[in-house]
């Protein structure tokens, strides 16, 4: 990472786990989607301003790399960082990393989406505030800026 990744725990649910009795495949991206809207919301942008700007983010791909199990031992940390991003925002990748309470890393995911516009359903542009946020965030060392199409 070029900055240092924004970072959370989480508790670990029983309803998270599969009959293995380990963390269920899609308890990995159910978390990274809540922390990414939860620094969406820390940041101000929450459900209600979204609702009021009339869009909401959309992914067009979720892939996850599964690395080690993870149990009820406790808390998962949650790491994310950009990856890419159209200079207007309207389109980004992030990348998350799991860590288990032993500090082993468990997954890596990536992820692309854009904003949609809610009531025309069709891409949007993000307000300035979505795009100075983005801009804010911490970079993978790979980090690419692409310009608006």
């Amino acid at each position: 990472m070029t900055d240092k990744p924004l970072k959370k725990e989480f508790e670990v649910q029983w309803s998270d786990l599969d009959p293995n009795r380990h963390m269920r495949h899609s308890a990995y991206n159910d978390y990274a989607a809540h922390m990414r809207l939860k620094i969406f919301e820390e940041a101000g942008i929450n459900i209600k301003l979204m609702e009021e700007l009339k869009i909401g983010p959309i992914l067009f791909r979720e892939e996850t790399i599964f690395l080690r199990e993870i149990g009820m031992q406790g808390n998962i940390t949650l790491t994310v960082a950009l990856s890419k991003m159209r200079e207007d925002g309207t389109r980004w990748s992030f990348y998350h990393e799991i860590f288990r309470p032993d500090g082993i890393k468990a997954a890596e995911l990536n992820i692309d989406g854009a904003w949609l516009d809610l009531v025309q359903r069709k891409l949007a542009h993000p307000p300035k505030e979505v795009v100075d946020l983005l801009k804010s965030m911490p970079k993978t060392e790979s980090f690419e800026l692409s310009k608006a199409k």
